[in-house]
């Protein structure tokens, strides 16, 4: 027989679990929406998305007895893409649900799209191994302002097939972390007025370089040379086809022999992504990603 005070120690087992709150880890959900050409494959077109370009044609001089005998040819060129489908299957049993707390069952369809998200996002990075290196530092070296503006004045002016439209960096934090350096720089060694370098001081690096707007996507892998390297990418928005192949769907499917029954939802996509004009437009930027320390 026990002696001594009543505390909550005392009585542990008779003290239920209560849970509280419940939350989804963090994750990126992806910047690919805001960086990417989008289209759409049309129902009764086929399963792959077509796209025609022409070359410029040429002008000559001529004078009044001049007998133009130099036809332009007309060439085009066929971008192709078919899209892949994805898909998740989540399977909870019936038992399941009856048992855990209701904040958290609010919280599990939310999963399954964030993982949709994240494999676009992680298809869409992954095509930045294949784009040009000129404007690439290299592994185990830090990015700078120059590599962007570098990448940008080549999307911009290039000799190739010049972009007209808007132009896009997307890099880890670490690649971002850098080039935030680059700019405090002169912190300690003279007087900083107002300005840009005071404000990234203040407010750490955002917004865009020469041009270029900046992202942020925490999803590109690190190592992508065997160590601390991280490939980001400064690309025309044209340079980047995105091709929908339907709206993305979920389907539930009732399995009433397992676990006493339980319910399976799939939730399935069909998308791809394509270089467009290719080795003019888009520039991977491999450095290093070094976790930040000081």
């Amino acid at each position: 027989m026990a002696v001594g005070e009543t505390i909550t120690g005392s009585l542990a087992d008779s003290l239920p679990t209560m849970i509280a709150d419940a939350r989804i880890v963090r994750e990126y959900e992806g910047v690919w929406m805001r960086t990417t050409d989008k289209r759409t494959l049309r129902e009764g077109t086929g399963l792959t998305w077509h796209e025609i370009s022409l070359a410029a044609l040429e002008g000559m001089d001529i004078t009044e007895q001049t007998q133009n005998n130099n036809p332009q040819q007309m060439s085009d060129t066929l971008l192709s893409l078919t899209p892949s489908m994805v898909q998740i299957l989540v399977k909870i049993t019936d038992r399941t649900y009856r048992r855990i707390a209701d904040i958290v069952e609010s919280k599990m369809g939310q999963l399954a799209g964030n993982a949709m998200a994240r494999k676009k996002d992680d298809d869409y990075t992954s095509l930045f191994a294949s784009f040009g290196t000129g404007a690439s530092p290299g592994a185990g070296q830090p990015l700078s302002f120059g590599h962007i503006s570098a990448a940008v004045n080549r999307t911009t002016s290039n000799r190739n097939e010049p972009s007209i439209g808007n132009v896009y960096t997307v890099l880890r934090g670490e690649q971002i972390y850098d080039i935030q350096n680059e700019i405090l720089a002169g912190i300690g060694t003279y007087t900083i007025p107002s300005g840009m370098t005071a404000d990234v001081f203040k407010s750490g690096f955002r917004g865009s370089v020469s041009g270029s707007n900046l992202f942020e996507d925490g999803n590109i892998p690190i190592g992508a040379s065997g160590a601390q390297d991280a490939r980001g990418a400064t690309h025309a928005r044209e340079g980047v086809v995105a091709v929908q192949g339907m709206s993305i769907k979920t389907e539930t499917r009732r399995d009433p022999g397992f676990g006493g029954g339980a319910d399976e939802v799939y939730m399935t996509d069909e998308y791809g992504f394509v270089e467009r004009s290719s080795g003019n437009w888009c520039y991977a930027h491999l450095s290093d990603a070094t976790l930040p320390t000081s």
